[in-house]
């Protein structure tokens, strides 16, 4: 017991210190009887865990439950500075016939240890400062909601935290964020390690219950800041992970999740005249996503519609690493727009690998798609008649499957680039504006992807913070000409140590290039991947507001506005976004380009080695970059001009990408000779302002390149990077198909050719089937 009421105090401490009661149950231990403040006898027993709470006083403290089973038949609330702890989950048992725990417009409360039943969800409303660890709900059909269910009225909810919980065979939502009101925002809310398996499976809330799901993480709602980590979701009626597209979704990101078996509800359920009077299952996804989300090394696997599903305009959703092994479709975007997939993979999809539709603006990089079953014609779907897809580029590396693995109907501005494995007779059929010049058939022989690292899509850490801006905002939302404007800017620590505290993080607002008022109150620390949003409270004239003017104007947000910080990267700390005071005026009709890409040859150099440098760009403004001017890039290696490209010189229509490649540089040589090391490469777009554009500070871009020494050759190496890889089987079976130029490194059974026999070696050696070349 010494031990018992010690783990009291110092769990106290985690709120405020203050008494620390215990509350025994019914059919605990005689010794624990015997010690506890209140002692329950089974029935009712939220009247004595109530007294001991109200007990604490507004001082708080902390009432911890002794094993045993807690029969409750009423609503246990929960005060302000409060611990409530049981002995876990297997432990302590609250077992509810009517009732359930609620937290109502209170703060820094702690919720742990112990396993909920019957009707006793967890009811969070509009409360602050709560973490709920190691809880395990078991929750009926009786009530809306989710077991762990956060409600937000005409306020602003934060700092939510779950730890190691579990919601298995609810009659409801393991999780739900809603709300109503204005504001209704639920900010900074962390899921972590936390299980949501079988919700609404054998039993739903009526009515609407027919939509339960694992993580509902947005419906309601406006959430800002959700972290999802090591989360898993299993079995629900119909998603694993899901928001809705209404509510606004504002930094999410969902890491290292797994979702599988999703989209249990039979496909003779109805679901009644509020769906058209449809049945079965409407989402069936492991994760159904819309908004400002970011997905890094999340699984799925057998969700009975979607893999990964991304619906409604403007989604800015963004997959990394992620993989769909066995769902209906892998990658489903309907009705879409902005969504990037890197490093992605769908292997054995029971229909399609990808299925976009009514979509634009989308980008797979190294998106591999391995035997999808397809629907008897295609195996791949990039838009369908009537519903196109919109520019947008797909780098795809396909192995079988039934069917034609590239579909695209009546394309606008569509750019295909990567492999294609396929033994259908019609491997691509695209229509409309679709360049395909990029893409590389080959027979399918049963091959696999090797299995690789992806190439990581973040600099290596460098110990550093590296702030940037996330957004600007202004108040009054809409000004009229003299108006008092307020501007504020929301940051982000994107490196990989803490922004110091007791050093100013300061933000400088420019009015078109002009230093108008800036924000130099923030002084604490910003740890890495945390956001802050602050305001401006100072300006040159003495006045923290701008007296707006007629027109449209751009302002710009510049953190760390006077280098009081030592970054990772000081190139990337500025943000620009357009103000319009008064009416709306026409469209700027301006070009704005940008780089999305740099590359280089070879791709991985030795000391000594010719470098290459290539540059993608891409005009995202709303007029063409000009005929008979020079789009120029330079090409900075660790701030010092290298090499330039200046000779595209056609028209660059708005949506349009282009790839340039350096021609020349200040020594006469259009190459860099490579030294060991790891270097900063720069490509700057527009490099000696020729084009006038509509925003003129977006035009940079920067990568890093790691040189090594100079290997020794590798027989059979046909690609320089090394090592004998998949990249070289295909180098080889371009020569014997007589696309390429063979070369004697390829010629491996010495018969003075290179044919089919040679990439058999390749291949053979790749898979391990012999052991050397």
């Amino acid at each position: 017991m010494l031990l018992l009421l010690l783990g009291c105090v110092a769990l106290g401490c985690i709120v405020q210190a203050g008494s620390a009661l215990v509350v025994a149950a019914g059919d605990s231990s005689a010794q624990s009887k015997a010690q506890a403040d209140y002692t329950c006898d089974g029935t009712a027993d939220q009247v004595e865990i109530q007294r001991a709470l109200n007990a604490l006083g507004s001082a708080g403290g902390t009432v911890t439950l002794t094993e045993g089973t807690f029969q409750l038949d009423s609503n246990l609330n929960i005060p302000s500075n409060v611990v409530l702890e049981g002995q876990g989950p297997d432990a302590t048992w609250l077992s509810w016939s009517s009732g359930r725990i609620m937290c109502e417009a209170q703060q820094n409360v702690v919720l742990r240890d112990f396993k909920t039943t019957g009707t006793g969800a967890i009811f969070l409303y509009n409360s602050d400062h709560v973490k709920v660890h190691n809880v395990t709900a078991t929750v009926d059909n009786s009530f809306y909601g989710g077991a762990f269910f956060l409600y937000v009225g005409n306020d602003v909810m934060e700092d939510i935290e779950f730890v190691n919980c579990k919601a298995i065979d609810c009659g409801r939502h393991g999780w739900q964020s809603a709300g109503e009101g204005s504001p209704r925002v639920i900010r900074n809310i962390r899921y972590i390690d936390c299980e949501a398996i079988n919700c609404g499976r054998y039993s739903q809330y009526s009515p609407h219950g027919q939509w339960t799901c694992g993580f509902q993480l947005a419906e309601n709602a406006d959430v800002e800041d959700c972290q999802v980590i090591r989360c898993y979701a299993e079995g629900n009626l119909e998603a694993g992970f899901i928001v809705e597209a209404a509510p606004k979704k504002t930094r999410f990101v969902l890491q290292d999740c797994v979702s599988k078996n999703n989209g249990q509800k039979p496909d003779d359920y109805y679901n009644g005249p509020e769906d058209s009077d449809s049945y079965g299952c409407l989402f069936g996804a492991g994760f159904f996503l819309h908004g400002d989300m970011t997905l890094i090394n999340c699984t799925a696997a057998d969700n009975r519609n979607y893999g990964y599903a991304v619906w409604y305009p403007s989604a800015y959703a963004s997959l990394y690493n992620c993989t769909d092994t066995g769902s209906e479709i892998g990658y489903w975007l309907d009705y879409t727009s902005n969504v990037h997939l890197e490093n992605c993979i769908s292997v054995d999809a029971k229909k399609y690998g990808i299925r976009a539709a009514d979509a634009g603006q989308i980008t797979t990089n190294g998106l591999v798609i391995v035997n999808p079953k397809g629907d008897g014609s295609k195996s791949n779907v990039f838009g369908i008649s009537g519903y196109p897809i919109r520019d947008s580029s797909f780098n795809i590396d396909t192995y079988g499957g039934g069917g034609t693995p590239v579909s695209c109907p009546n394309g606008q501005n569509i750019q295909f680039s990567g492999t294609v494995r396929s033994n259908a007779a019609q491997p691509v059929a695209v229509s409309g504006s679709v360049d395909v010049s990029r893409l590389t058939m080959q027979p399918y022989s049963g091959e696999q992807p090797s299995p690789v690292t992806p190439t990581p899509t973040t600099p290596t850490p460098s110990g550093k913070p590296d702030l940037v801006v996330t957004d600007i905002s202004w108040n009054p939302a809409s000004p009229a000409t003299g108006s008092a404007v307020t501007f504020s800017a929301t940051l982000k620590n994107q490196g990989t140590a803490p922004a110091p505290a007791g050093v100013i993080t300061g933000v400088a607002f420019l009015v078109d290039d002009s230093l108008t008022v800036w924000s130099d109150s923030h002084t604490s620390a910003i740890p890495p991947g945390e956001w802050v949003t602050v305001t401006a409270n100072g300006g040159p004239s003495g006045s923290a507001i701008w007296e707006a003017t007629s027109g449209t104007h751009t302002v710009q947000a510049w953190v760390d506005d006077i280098d009081r910080i030592a970054e990772a990267d000081e190139t990337n700390n500025v943000m620009s976004k357009e103000i319009v005071v008064g009416a709306t005026p026409a469209p700027s009709g301006k070009p704005d380009l940008v780089v999305t890409d740099i590359s280089w040859n070879p791709a991985s150099p030795a000391t000594g080695s010719a470098v290459t440098f290539s540059a993608t760009l891409k005009n995202q403004g709303t007029a063409p970059a000009p005929a008979g001017v020079i789009t120029g890039v330079a090409f900075l290696v660790d701030d010092s001009l290298t090499v330039w490209s200046d000779s595209h010189t056609s028209a660059i229509p708005p949506g349009e990408w282009v790839t340039v490649t350096a021609n020349g540089g200040p020594s006469g040589s259009a190459i860099w000779e490579a030294t060991s090391g790891t270097h900063t490469v720069q490509a700057w777009v527009d490099d000696i302002d020729r084009i006038a554009e509509a925003d003129e500070t977006n035009n940079v871009m920067s990568k890093e390149i790691v040189v090594g020494a100079t290997p020794a050759p590798v027989r059979g190496d046909l690609n320089g990077d090394g090592s004998v890889d998949w990249a070289d089987v295909t180098v080889a079976a371009e020569m014997a198909q007589g696309k390429t130029t063979p070369n004697t490194a390829a010629d491996l059974d010495g018969n003075g050719t290179v044919d089919w026999n040679d990439v058999a070696l390749l291949a053979d050696f790749f898979f391990g089937r012999t052991s050397s070349l």
